[in-house]
């Protein structure tokens, strides 16, 4: 049970950080503020001051629903605690997502495609490494015929597929830093959808029957 708190703990001090660092310098920013990048990095939209409590408002939704995924969907307390780290996953990235937003709204140059193919890849392979202990649900998951037909095949995929998404995801990191962000995220996100083929390849029916 302590190891769920000190989770909760963390995705409630994420979803602070983002107030935090959103109102200590909502009143230094102008009017308009840079709220969309194109694929090299671009500034391409704007919007009002207010929009940068978008996120805020997100990072509030996700603290609602991985705490009501946790509880809705099991009571094991290691599948409970599964579902709270892929949440921390994802707060992770908006935190660094609405840092990056303010700093670029402060006038700072922000190299937006490469930071967030490194903070998109960090979140899919902290998702995977989570993903092996998620029991079988209608909620989260992956989620197709085949994976929902037994446990054992459920298992079978979830186990595979956390270590590609962990594989892809600090592969999809080092290339966001090193070489470009965009190969970064079209890695890490290449290796999450390839899970769903995996799981195909590794579920089908005849496969299993030679498991058994």
């Amino acid at each position: 049970m302590t190891k769920i708190r000190i989770a909760i703990g963390i995705i409630v001090i994420l979803f602070l950080a983002t107030l935090v660092m959103t109102g200590s310098v909502y009143n230094q920013m102008p009017a308009r503020v840079p709220m969309h990048w194109n694929i090299k990095g671009e500034i391409d939209g704007y919007g009002p001051r207010a929009t940068v409590w978008i996120i805020p408002v997100i990072d509030l939704a996700m603290v609602a629903l991985f705490i009501g995924l946790a509880w809705s969907i099991t009571k094991v307390e290691k599948e409970r605690l599964a579902i709270l780290w892929m949440g921390v996953s994802v707060m992770v990235f908006f935190v660094v997502l609405q840092g990056l937003i303010l700093s670029a709204s402060l006038g700072n140059k922000v190299d937006m495609t490469r930071w967030m193919g490194a903070a998109m890849s960090l979140m899919f392979g902290g998702m995977g490494r989570s993903m092996r202990d998620i029991p079988r649900n209608g909620l989260a998951g992956i989620r197709t015929p085949w994976t929902m037909a037994s446990d054992e095949a459920w298992q079978i995929c979830h186990h595979r597929a956390s270590k590609i998404m962990v594989a892809g995801g600090i592969a999809g990191f080092l290339v966001s830093i090193i070489l470009s962000g965009v190969a970064g995220i079209l890695i890490s996100v290449g290796s999450m959808l390839y899970t769903l083929v995996d799981s195909y390849i590794a579920t089908r029916p005849d496969r299993m029957k030679e498991s058994s």
